[in-house]
């Protein structure tokens, strides 16, 4: 009688513990906070980091169910969201497939360098500043992502991204964004070579345009125009190539700007710059290639966002009398 009592006791215990247990792993943390698991990290040193974080209060259970699951591989290295309604059963998936993965939302604008890039990037804290321009700019990496140039200048695709909060992400990030402009670029690939251009020719061209103008529907007739002083051997004469190169450029180019003895000062040098001189965007890479047969050669703002075109240099500087001497810039 009394060993069928410790038997009934003993089958109590088991069952009050496995309700126990149970009911820890199916149970809400009630904690809203981010946890971050460091690449490499093994379930041991996780459970014991998120202990002593308070998101967890049996380190040992946690670390014994894994063990029962056959969970001994390598985390998913990352920033975890922690929400109220959160079980440490689902946490424990979380961590091996990575389901719950703090994404940011990053916009890129079109027309952003890669230094502006680098900037946006490192206010989000997903960079390190200084390291992502030093792989944008080496020309080696460059080349190990198909880059025929000198940086990356002009093939970080400006979009919207999501990327998660990782240690010594650049590289990965750098990857996505190209890989992002190759996707947009091979539509417009057979266009180009219609028009005997080079991809790095568009790509630099497209820059160009980019700065140029925030219209739309401008900006076709603008690439001809660049198009066509190409064709005639003439100097480009874009503002935007010499600004870029401008360290402190106060918003109004002068005569000494257009002296600067370097080769992106397309006033003294003919052809293109070095580089393209900014990341544009698919609606100017689809301006170069889909420019249409202009007779221009010059362009001219009108202060009013929009600009004036001239086929000949008297019919310019007659646009030039008209509407610089109302904003003060110059002309192309």
């Amino acid at each position: 009688m009394r060993k069928a009592v410790w038997l009934i006791f003993f089958f109590w215990l088991i069952i009050n513990g496995l309700f126990i247990v149970w009911d820890y792993f199916t149970s809400p943390i009630c904690l809203n906070t981010t946890v971050f698991i460091q690449p490499g990290w093994s379930i041991k040193r996780a459970v014991y980091a998120l202990s002593k974080r308070g998101v967890i209060k049996h380190p040992l259970l946690i670390f014994l169910w894994a063990k029962i699951k056959g969970r001994n591989r390598t985390l998913k290295a990352g920033e975890y969201a922690i929400t109220p309604n959160l079980t440490p059963a689902k946490l424990l998936d979380y961590l091996f497939t990575g389901t719950g993965l703090v994404r940011y939302k990053v916009t890129i604008p079109e027309g952003s360098t890669i230094k502006q890039i680098a900037h946006i990037l490192a206010k989000k804290r997903l960079v390190n500043e200084r390291r992502f321009c030093q792989l944008a700019f080496n020309p080696a990496f460059a080349s190990r992502l198909g880059i025929n140039a000198s940086s990356l200048e002009g093939y970080l695709f400006p979009t919207t991204y999501f990327f998660e909060r990782l240690p010594h992400q650049e590289r990965h990030i750098i990857e996505v964004m190209v890989q992002e402009f190759n996707r947009h670029y091979q539509k417009y690939a057979p266009k180009a070579m219609q028009k005997g251009l080079s991809k790095e020719e568009v790509v630099t061209i497209a820059s160009i345009v980019e700065k140029e103008t925030a219209s739309k529907e401008e900006r076709p007739i603008i690439a001809s125009v660049y198009l066509n002083r190409l064709r005639r051997h003439m100097p480009l004469q874009a503002d935007p190539t010499i600004i870029y190169v401008l360290p402190n450029f106060k918003g109004k180019l002068t005569h000494k700007d257009l002296q600067i003895p370097s080769p992106y000062n397309t006033y003294l040098h003919k052809g293109l710059p070095p580089t393209p001189i900014c990341n544009p965007g698919e609606d100017s890479l689809k301006a170069v290639v889909e420019a249409p047969e202009t007779p221009y050669l010059y362009f001219v703002s009108m202060g009013n966002g929009r600009h004036y075109f001239s086929t000949n240099l008297k019919e310019h500087r007659r646009a030039i009398e008209r509407y610089l001497k109302r904003h003060g810039h110059l002309s192309n």
